[in-house]
């Protein structure tokens, strides 16, 4: 096994298909087939489903793609630690995010580019990891207010702490080509009967503990799930010009109010998700950690 099997079996599920797969990779069809043929058969079960339609990962194949796109992401932070050492950085990691991304954009009119901006990307476990092993100075994370204390509780045992910053509940967001576009709320029973776009599963995220919330939970087995990427520039897309909604926190970002996308209420809902961050209490936060921080906070 190695990392340009795993690279090609990643692009085959991305894309759905063997033949689109090689053409994003700049190689032919007939290799994709043999170097996935040859990772199944090192593995010793099938990773994935093939059809006339195209194809999509097995049972057993989904989990290797979690880990894959983990040993991928690995890859590409150890290539990532050539920014020179004696360069003053921001480095942050977080949940694909807009929100996120715009604040980046203020940091860098802030304080010019003097100075390296690294960032991250991952579920909240990636981002405990990225700051646990310095690769990251601050991880913005949430998790579900009942979950604080088991996440604090894991953060202890990494010499890290969490700074709750607000509460927050959860909303369906849609867009202009969804039916419920110009209704103000849903109630949890709708729920079964829309399509979602989800992200990386990942304990302490919004939908792990979406059977937690209030009165009226829904089980995870009941949602439909058609489409499932950590693109947040996917989501927007499918958001935009599809009728698939996707679960987000109940704020969105003023710059990005441009986008003919809205929030339905979740009747009954109470705030549960706790937005905080990350550090080692070991290392000093910088000016630039502060400036972040704050800015944050006023998005909030």
């Amino acid at each position: 096994m190695d990392i340009k099997q795993l690279e090609i079996f990643v692009a085959a599920c991305d894309r759905g298909s063997l033949s689109q797969a090689a053409a994003c990779l700049y190689t032919t069809q007939p290799n994709v087939s043999k170097n996935i043929r040859t990772l199944e058969h090192e593995l010793g079960q099938p990773l994935l489903v093939r059809s006339g339609k195209g194809v999509h990962p097995t049972v057993y194949g989904k989990t290797v793609l979690e880990y894959a796109r983990l040993i991928m992401r690995t890859a590409a932070t150890i290539t990532s630690l050539a920014v020179p050492d004696e360069h003053v950085s921001l480095r942050l990691s977080t949940y694909p995010s807009n929100m996120i991304a715009r604040l980046l954009v203020d940091f860098y009119h802030a304080w010019g580019d003097g100075v390296h901006i690294e960032h991250r990307e991952g579920t909240v476990e990636e981002i405990s990891e990225d700051v646990s092993r310095g690769m990251s100075d601050l991880g913005i994370v949430y998790v579900a207010q009942k979950q604080v204390p088991t996440f604090q509780h894991i953060l202890s045992h990494k010499k890290l702490e969490f700074h709750p910053l607000k509460k927050k509940s959860i909303c369906v967001y849609v867009g202009p080509g969804h039916p419920l576009y110009h209704e103000e709320s849903i109630a949890f029973s709708d729920l079964p009967k829309l399509k979602f776009i989800r992200g990386v599963r990942d304990f302490f995220s919004m939908e792990h503990h979406l059977e937690r919330v209030s009165m009226g939970a829904i089980e995870q087995s009941v949602m439909n799930h058609v489409v499932y990427s950590d693109s947040d520039h996917t989501t927007v897309n499918f958001l935009l010009h599809t009728d698939v909604c996707s679960l987000g926190l109940n704020f969105m970002h003023q710059p990005y109010e441009q986008y003919a996308i809205k929030p339905l209420a979740i009747n009954g809902c109470e705030p549960f998700l706790q937005i905080g961050y990350v550090r080692d209490p070991d290392r000093p936060v910088t000016t630039y950690d502060e400036w972040l921080l704050t800015h944050f906070k006023a998005m909030l």
